[in-house]
């Protein structure tokens, strides 16, 4: 019996850049997830994964997230569960 895939493929090096940004956030290391995860964006711009978990650094680190992470919230494939998290955090509408 062949097992059926659940999730498309993600390369290595996304997959171990999501779990450090992970990391950092688990154990409160939010200015170092949130300058990784800038440096994460400029190498997978259109990834909405690592924007999620950036927007979660910048909400612990900044008032909320900056205009650009609000558009990847506010978009159609953002995560609304995610998006509820962030506005819970910082006390406002994301």
């Amino acid at each position: 019996m062949k097992l059926r895939q659940r999730h498309a493929p993600m390369p290595l090096d996304l997959s171990v850049a999501i779990g450090l940004l992970w990391g950092h956030l688990n154990t409160g290391q939010f200015e170092q997830a949130y300058r990784l995860g800038r440096v994460c964006r400029r190498i997978w711009p259109e990834e909405d994964r690592l924007a999620l978990l950036q927007a979660y650094a910048q909400v612990e680190l900044f008032d909320g997230p900056d205009e650009d992470t609000k558009a990847v919230l506010a978009r159609a494939g953002g995560c609304p569960d995610w998006t509820a998290v962030l506005a819970r955090r910082c006390g406002a509408g994301v």
